[in-house]
């Protein structure tokens, strides 16, 4: 499933709301100008700690660069971004924290059938002390698989039927092709400018979405995307790109270029990222065969 940013712009806003809401009503008291004036004072301030109370916690790692094709996992299989968000992150989750991040755990069924077990008879549980144990059973099984996931950090992206990725028109100035979906976009919200106005809304990239082919807490996304240019200098193989893109596959390598968890208030969302750094792209024709490849 692909989940457009409009998804998490909701929630983002509401919880953005409350601080300011509380900054407005304390300045409501008596006392004529002087509150006024320290409260203008205060506003910057209070901004930049709201701001980094509303950032996403997050650890970046660096390119490794590119490895053996074997050594990058598949992005849609359904344990690869929960594995390797437990096994990077840098701060500690509770057993209870994770136990409720996986509650819909039914993409897991087949690639973790004791992870989905665990998960189903702890949502269902009505002991507490039952709960607990399964709780516990968990936070274990995720620790163990987050082990086993500590040395990988590569990670390829196939175009399918699940996932259509495909290559813009030939740019004729830049002699080259960007690659179509909203995958591939750096864009996390409209302007102010773009919200006023239709005409520049129109021509607003898309805004960034994500992968989610595990549990429903953990998106995979790119960054970087949008800056990727496959230039094309030569006439006939662009000619040749351009008229095939509807039956291109297109593979993206890349590496863990970080993992995040959204904050409101300083404070855990449900929501955890783990973002890739493409490295290299391949074009294949209906056949397989790769007709153009570039590294990143």
């Amino acid at each position: 499933m692909v989940l457009g940013q409009n998804e998490f712009l909701g929630r983002r806003l509401l919880a953005l709301a409350v601080p300011v809401s509380c900054v407005l009503l304390a300045g409501c008291g008596g006392g004529g100008e002087a509150p006024k004036t320290k409260v203008s004072m205060a506003a910057p301030a209070l901004e930049k700690t709201e701001a980094q109370e509303n950032a996403p916690r997050l650890v970046a790692f660096q390119d490794p660069g590119i490895g053996e094709p074997t050594a990058y996992l598949d992005a849609k299989q359904p344990m690869t971004t929960f594995n390797l968000y437990n096994a990077k992150r840098d701060w500690n989750e509770s057993p209870e924290d994770i136990a409720e991040s996986i509650a819909d755990a039914f993409n897991l069924r087949k690639a973790n059938p004791e992870l989905y077990r665990l998960a189903s008879e702890r949502l269902s549980e009505k002991d507490s002390f039952k709960k607990k144990d399964l709780t516990t059973a968990i936070g274990v099984l995720v620790g163990e698989e987050a082990k086993r996931s500590n040395q990988h950090n590569l990670i390829k992206l196939s175009s399918d039927d699940w996932t259509p990725i495909s290559l813009s028109n030939y740019d004729q100035q830049a002699k080259g092709f960007r690659l179509d979906n909203c995958l591939f976009s750096d864009k996390l919200e409209y302007s102010d400018e773009e919200k006023r106005n239709s005409v520049a809304m129109a021509r607003a990239p898309k805004l960034r979405c994500y992968l989610n082919p595990g549990p429903t807490s953990y998106y995979l996304g790119f960054q970087g995307g949008s800056e990727l240019l496959l230039n094309v200098p030569d006439e006939a193989l662009a000619r040749t790109l351009e008229a095939s893109r509807e039956s291109l596959k297109i593979d993206i390598y890349g590496y863990v270029k970080s993992v995040e968890r959204e904050r409101f208030a300083g404070q855990f969302g449900p929501q955890r990222f783990v973002l890739i750094g493409p490295q290299r792209i391949d074009l294949k024709d209906a056949n397989g065969k790769v007709i153009y490849s570039k590294n990143i």
